[in-house]
């Protein structure tokens, strides 16, 4: 018995998988293509495998910043890029290399706290939905 394989098939089939397995690879996390896709001016950096965005100068946000203290450093931006590729832990698109990041006090989670010479940073972790 001879099996035929129909090649422009198999074919369609074999990026599917390699689609679907690169939509799942993420976990349902934000990634920094979703992000820049949206907004390529965006202001996110990542940290811990998830995506931050600068909500400093939101209006919902203003109340809430009296509220957040600064807590222990989590580390500093390694790379400043606009590229959705190799968009790793530490990479920012606007914060200069060597910015220090900092974690809550205060039970706030998914909110890194940045403190620049002009002004204190705040930005929150995106999730999906």
């Amino acid at each position: 018995m001879e099996i035929v394989i129909n090649k422009p098939l198999a074919l369609v089939v074999f990026v599917s998988l390699i689609f679907l397995a690169s939509c799942s690879a993420d976990g349902g996390r934000v990634t920094a293509r979703d992000v820049l896709k949206r907004n390529e001016g965006a202001d996110v950096l990542k940290f811990n495998g998830f995506m931050y965005n600068n909500v400093t100068n939101l209006e919902w946000f203003e109340e809430k910043k009296s509220n957040i203290q600064k807590g222990k450093e989590i580390g500093e931006i390694k790379k400043v890029t606009t590229s959705s590729l190799f968009f790793t832990d530490f990479s920012a698109t606007k914060l200069p290399k060597g910015t220090i990041l900092y974690a809550t006090d205060d039970g706030y989670t998914g909110i890194i706290i940045v403190e620049t010479e002009a002004e204190t940073l705040y930005y929150m972790q995106l999730l999906e939905g």
